[in-house]
């Protein structure tokens, strides 16, 4: 089963989930060429341009090419049933022996993408397509991807989370593709600092989670316009996700987690996480059943100075090992 994400329990609760991924900028487009410094503004510009790119390059010429050149050299991949894969290197490999096109041309396309203030570290999450000659229907998945801007400029995946799902994400009329609600108070911390509360705002949800339930943690722990991968089109807003988690009560499920990885931006209001956790529920026929889970988690400090994640999403694990 997977956390707040796919697999058994909240799969049967909560329906199709999410696919695809994101990088950095390949060679031949513009978008390494430029400054770091950046505006937020400038900078969210800049991240979408990298997804539409990596977008482009893996079209053309596959996903062991055109995906890997847009990772960090340390980036690590969610992908169903398997521990993460770690490093440039290692997802290549995975993409060259289960590449992303599946027999058809790949496309992907944000539906919220967003950066910190200082511009240095960002997210996107989104759907993807895959076109095969001569097929009735697409393959079609969903993805989150963090990011991080790199000295020369360019923007690079650090994580993604690649999902199969049956339908596209459709954000409903008026939803913001960005961040538009107050920002929290400025600051300059270092990204360790601001890491350990993102980490410490992770456990305390877990810890909620195992209190009083999935379904209470994952509305209180919800940024007011957090969009997740689950659902028929995307859950987008506080509001859907307390529809859809309200009836994973505790006697349903016993999910509980820890962060492992992670990292943060230096202006101290956006951060993720990385982790694995059990779900504990029971089958289809009653009978208990534990499911491990990686998980990937981005967090936005709001105005009134606390953590709440504003996407987050998974896929099982093999083992309890991990992420």
């Amino acid at each position: 089963m997977n956390r707040i994400f796919a697999g058994a329990l909240v799969t049967a609760s909560l329906g199709a989930m999410g696919c695809s991924g994101a990088g950095a900028t390949g060679a031949g487009t513009d978008v390494r060429s430029r400054p770091a410094a950046l505006s937020a503004s400038d900078a969210r510009v800049r991240l979408r341009e990298a997804d539409q790119a990596m977008s482009d390059a893996s079209a053309k010429a596959g996903s062991a090419q055109g995906f890997a050149e847009f990772l960090a050299e340390d980036a690590v991949m969610l992908v169903e049933g398997e521990y993460a894969l770690r490093g440039r290197e290692a997802i290549r490999a995975w993409l060259t022996a289960h590449p992303l096109e599946q027999g058809g041309t790949v496309h992907w396309e944000p539906v919220r993408w967003d950066v910190s203030a200082d511009g240095t570290l960002g997210y996107s999450v989104g759907h993807s397509t895959v076109d095969a000659a001569g097929a009735t229907a697409k393959a079609l998945g969903r993805y989150i991807s963090t990011w991080r801007q790199q000295p020369d400029g360019a923007w690079r995946v650090t994580v993604t989370v690649r999902n199969a799902a049956k339908t596209p994400m459709t954000p409903p009329a008026g939803f913001s593709p960005s961040h538009t609600l107050p920002a929290a108070a400025p600051r300059t911390m270092s990204k360790d600092a601001v890491l350990a509360e993102a980490k410490a705002a992770d456990s305390a949800f877990s810890e909620l989670s195992t209190k009083e339930g999935m379904g209470k943690a994952f509305i209180t722990y919800a940024a007011e316009d957090a969009v997740l991968l689950g659902g028929p089109a995307g859950l987008f807003g506080r509001e859907a996700i307390a529809q859809a988690y309200t009836p994973l009560t505790l006697d349903k499920i016993d999910l509980r987690w820890e962060p492992v990885l992670g990292d943060a931006a230096a202006s101290g209001d956006l951060a993720y996480t990385v982790g694995r956790a059990v779900a504990t529920g029971k089958n289809a026929e009653g009978k208990p059943e534990t499911d491990h889970v990686k998980y990937l988690t981005v967090w936005r400090l709001q105005a009134d100075g606390q953590w709440r994640y504003v996407t987050d999403g998974g896929n099982s694990n093999p083992g309890p090992q991990g992420p």
